[in-house]
């Protein structure tokens, strides 16, 4: 490797984020996403559904500011299809979305007919319009009359915020207490999760913007779950972990790890914004996504959003690792990523999106020619030698009324139409199909909500010659969790019968192709595909076929702003060619959690 080759590359990069940092001087609105969690995911759904012209919102790229969110209310306005479910709903999104008078005069900026301000704060930074001009789509910003030592949740979202003129921060708790029983095949034993954190955001003179939050978990899960970390070689969603034996339980087995998140944001010009972190990314409209997903651990990326007329358009550029943890004091090998994704709203029911991403090794270095953001990178695959892992995409989301979305996507990661038109089973033919709708207001039940959904992904996709290129970090897909090799059916019901009471039914079937004693089948996606047990004749689900059903019931309470009392009841079969590897589980559990999803196992 040439010295002077890589210090120029490395130099390069950096004075390329130097000047990004200098150009933010004309930021202007708060650009991070609202973290994707319960309910507030659920309610911007349902809530852009209802919007007359959606051409301004791109679901697929589940990314949500709270100007966005504000904005979305503000379009609301008059709208007769809400009911008063949805005005709570609004209510609630309004009091997540306080942030500034910059924001919060997205919603009023045109509202206030007497020119005198009913300011909510002492330094004169949030207002609420007069109460002429309120209607039930723009509600003021709720307070709490007695916030506690006069300091803590003077409103009901944050425990605690600061509200300079140029300066403005919310700091507030995170937690999740669970405990529960699992009983496989008659042998039963105990399940805990046990999260304590802090999640803090802020900006400086509408400039800056940052979010972070730290978790530390001590967790046992569920059997199907240790076989997923045994199958994969890690733990579901986190990075460098141990094992644990909790002091207050006896013979129960779990791990121990820390998960944290970091974003800075930047507007570099109204149409463009840059998020530069550590974290997650989810593209798509489904349950399920298979072009990137948020299942995974966190990595470092940098990303780029570009909104113009009807267009969409996002890159991310990450560095993930090649393998899974090490023993202490010795570096992971790293590999990188580059995708990007163009979302379209053609009409104002119709959304169609290209994808692409590529996933390489350059003896830890990053391929610099993949950080142009609008190439297509296959050529610069076969440019550079073809020694790369690339993939394209394509998806479709259709609006009917009010009420159901249809939506899809196809990933492409090699494919011969010679051999598709033959049918022979060739192994290169790799490729994952999805297909599903979600129904509002089913039945005009108001706020009872239906998904179906179906994936197949084909033996070997996402995978490469060796752990440099295949479609994982750290060991975990960075698509379906499943990896590869399956087909799968879920249904999902969401209903809120009463204020604050979410009830959530859900079902999935699945039939996949397991590998054991070493065969590699297709299913494991960090094995190299050089491995393959062979080159034609390769159905879908082959090796040890296993069919596995998983359902149950998740009941959440909201006793105060993102506070929930969470309920859960479950049950997964898996039956097998091979009787030794069938399963019956059956799964209890009960928890407390406050500003922090729900984490849901669904494989």
């Amino acid at each position: 490797m040439n010295l002077n080759t890589t210090k120029g590359k490395y130099s390069l990069l950096i004075k390329t984020c130097i000047i990004l940092l200098f150009v933010v001087n004309n930021l202007t609105g708060q650009i991070i996403a609202i973290p994707s969690s319960e309910p507030t995911k659920a309610i911007i759904e349902r809530l852009m559904m209802k919007v007359e012209n959606e051409k301004s919102y791109h679901s697929s790229h589940q990314y949500f500011t709270r100007a966005q969110v504000l904005q979305l209310i503000k379009d609301l306005e008059g709208n007769k299809n809400l009911s008063a479910k949805d005005h709570e709903d609004i209510q609630f999104l309004v009091n997540e979305c306080k942030e500034s008078e910059q924001l919060t005069s997205v919603l009023y900026e045109e509202k206030s007919t007497s020119g005198n301000r009913n300011y909510l704060d002492s330094t004169r930074t949030f207002y609420s319009p007069d109460e002429n001009d309120l209607n039930k789509t723009t509600p003021a910003s709720e307070e709490n009359k007695r916030p506690i030592f006069g300091l803590f949740y003077k409103d009901p979202a944050n425990l605690i915020e600061v509200n300079q003129q140029d300066f403005y921060i919310r700091i507030n708790p995170v937690f999740n207490f669970n405990i529960g029983s699992s009983n496989n095949n008659d042998v039963g034993s105990t399940t805990f999760k046990n999260i304590r954190g802090a999640e803090l955001r802020g900006g400086i003179a509408d400039r800056v913007f940052f979010y972070a939050n730290i978790h530390e978990t001590q967790e046992a899960y569920p059997s199907y779950i240790n076989e997923w970390k045994s199958k994969f070689g890690a733990v579901p969603g986190a990075g460098f972990n141990k094992s644990y034996t909790p002091s207050f339980l006896k013979n129960v087995n779990g791990v121990d790890y820390l998960n944290s998140q970091g974003v800075l944001g930047f507007k570099i010009i109204d149409q463009i914004a840059l998020q530069f972190g550590h974290g997650k990314n989810f593209i798509g409209d489904g349950y399920r996504s298979l072009f990137l997903s948020d299942d995974g651990a966190n990595y470092f990326y940098l990303k780029l959003n570009t909104k113009l007329w009807i267009f969409d358009y996002q890159n991310i550029f990450a560095e993930l690792n090649a393998s899974g943890q090490r023993g202490g004091d010795e570096l992971i090998p790293k590999k990188y990523f580059a995708a990007h994704h163009l979302s379209l709203n053609l009409t104002k029911w119709l959304n169609v999106g290209l994808f692409e991403s590529v996933v390489f090794s350059r003896n830890n270095n990053f391929e610099l020619q993949y950080l142009n953001p609008i190439i297509f990178y296959r050529t610069v695959e076969q440019m550079v030698g073809s020694p790369d892992n690339a993939m394209v995409g394509a998806d479709l989301k259709i609006k009917l009324g009010n009420s159901v979305k249809l939506y899809g996507q196809i990933l492409l990661d090699e494919l011969q139409i010679k051999n598709i038109v033959k049918q022979n089973g060739w192994w290169g033919n790799k490729y994952g199909i999805q297909a599903g709708m979600k129904y509002f207001d089913v039945a005009g039940i108001d706020h009872l909500d239906m998904r179906l959904e179906y994936n197949l992904v084909r033996p070997y996709t996402y995978t490469h010659t060796d752990s440099s290129s295949n479609y994982t970090h750290h060991l975990q897909p960075l698509a379906h969790p499943m990896g590869a090799n399956f087909s799968e059916f879920l249904i999902n019901f969401r209903y809120v019968p009463i204020k604050n009471l979410i009830v959530q039914p859900h079902l999935m079937y699945a039939m996949i192709g397991e590998d054991h004693n070493g065969v590699n089948n297709g299913s494991q996606i960090q094995l190299p595909n050089t491995t393959r047990t062979m080159d034609f004749g390769i159905p879908l689900a082959q090796g040890d076929k296993a069919k596995i059903l998983l359902g149950g019931i998740d009941v959440s309470y909201m006793l105060y702003h993102n506070l929930f009392a969470d309920l859960t009841l479950a049950y997964r079969k898996k039956d097998s060619v091979l009787d030794e590897y069938d399963t019956k589980e059956t799964l209890f559990s009960v928890g407390l959690r406050m500003n922090i999803a729900q984490k849901k196992y669904v494989f």
